[in-house]
């Protein structure tokens, strides 16, 4: 009996050992992301674990608004971050001053999930011939439209041009179904305006904002750019269709205001296509459609955020490198074969991806014809462009433009005042 007791006793003291050792050998991870569905990212975050034991991971999250202001704060403070969510907007930014690094200078393995990838999205996370990061989702920007205050303003199919949406607004607006059909997130801090404003200006066939050396051309009489900043300021001070308060909102205020019946025509990302007619989340949840983005082409933006290691994981050593590679390819790339987060974010959220095989997964088809059209998606998502000129200064020469845009809506510029005014910015930034 002692001598059980003995070995009882010594197994217990090698388990205890064995925790210790795993314990003291156990990878951190400091991980930054915006603010979006933390629940389900946490719950992401414990499976990986689960998965991967000797990685604990740390989250930290911070508005989408003031996001990249934060990041560089980080970087300059060195601030510990290992791994973080990133867009195409900062890309170039962060690649040039070395806060985030080429994933294939370490991880050559990552280069066998280009074939799986949109186009737009690689490129939006390309620098340099180098990738930067793996998908956490990739989209395109849309029309949304409510389609009963479509009917109840004599229309039955949703307008092709934008001289079709000023008809229809104004129609909707004279029959009072609401004062102002039409609303953006237009203020001035928020990264999605310039987005919206360049999947206008895409939908037209000469789109091209810059030319081959990037120098600005979006400034010329009759451009794409002036074409749309004239329709918005004729939207909002002629017509008075644009909502004015455009100028003081963000994502999240605008999708509560369309869902709540005060927006019939929005221009967003098409995840909120999903969040709009999600059963009991807004009065009017099933009453919206998407439509090609209308004008001469249909073209709209298409954009990649994604999982990027940074400089101060890279520096951290193997164990840190290899840690934070696990977590990037669990959580953009394939687990057990599948892309399991990726997909669950498609499903429970309605988020796209920039994974093309997903395309062909029933469950996701299933899924997004619930609240969209597969179809109509992938045909938007065929005619999606990146972002041109995305240089180290895109991000802080968008703010700028975002804010000359907006003296155009106010009435304090015309609107090719304001677009001169902002090519004026890039060509000082670009020397």
């Amino acid at each position: 009996m002692r001598a059980r007791r003995s070995i009882v006793a010594l197994v217990v003291a090698l388990g205890l050992m064995a925790a210790v050792a795993s314990g003291a050998t156990s990878v951190p991870l400091t991980f930054t992301v915006w603010s979006y569905s933390n629940d389900v990212i946490l719950d992401n975050i414990k499976k990986f674990e689960a998965k991967n034991p000797g990685i604990k991971v740390a989250m930290q999250d911070f508005s989408w608004e003031k996001y990249t202001d934060v990041m560089t704060a980080r970087f300059v403070g060195k601030t510990a971050t290992d791994v973080a969510y990133s867009s195409d907007h900062w890309l170039q930014q962060w690649a040039a001053a070395n806060w985030i690094v080429p994933l294939e200078d370490y991880f050559p393995q990552v280069k066998a999930y280009k074939p799986d990838f949109a186009p737009y999205a690689i490129e939006g996370m390309t620098y340099k011939g180098k990738l930067y990061g793996l998908p956490y989702y990739a989209d395109t920007i849309i029309f949304i439209y409510n389609e009963d205050m479509l009917k109840k303003a004599g229309y039955s199919s949703p307008p092709a041009t934008w001289d079709d949406v000023t008809k229809m607004a104004l129609a909707m607006k004279e029959k009072k179904i609401v004062e102002y059909p039409i609303m953006f997130q237009f203020q001035d801090i928020t990264p999605w305006y310039i987005e919206v404003f360049l999947s206008m200006a895409y939908s037209f066939k000469d789109y091209r904002m810059f030319d081959d050396s990037l120098n600005a051309v979006f400034d010329k009489d009759g451009s794409a750019a002036h074409k749309v900043a004239q329709w918005l300021a004729d939207g909002m001070r002629k017509h008075k269709i644009i909502n004015p308060a455009s100028l003081e909102t963000t994502e999240i205020p605008l999708v509560k205001a369309m869902g709540a019946g005060q927006v019939a025509f929005a221009v967003l990302p098409k995840y909120n296509l999903a969040d709009l007619n999600t059963p009991g989340a807004h009065a009017q949840a099933g009453k919206f459609k998407m439509a090609l983005m209308p004008g001469e082409s249909h073209g709209t933006v298409g954009f990649v955020r994604f999982y990027a290691m940074t400089k101060m994981a890279a520096d951290r050593g193997k164990d840190a490198q290899e840690a934070a590679w696990k977590f990037l390819e669990y959580f953009g790339g394939r687990t057990d074969g599948q892309f399991t987060v990726v997909k669950r974010w498609a499903l429970e959220k309605g988020l796209g991806f920039a994974q093309l095989p997903l395309y062909k997964d029933q469950a996701i088809r299933t899924a997004i014809n619930k609240w969209g059209n597969v179809t109509l998606e992938e045909q938007q998502s065929k005619l999606a462009k990146a972002k041109e000129a995305l240089t180290p200064f895109w991000g802080t020469w968008s703010l700028e433009f975002q804010k000359e845009m907006n003296k155009a809506l106010l009435g304090q510029k015309t609107p090719l005042d304001a677009l001169k005014a902002s090519a004026a910015k890039w060509k000082e930034m670009k020397k």
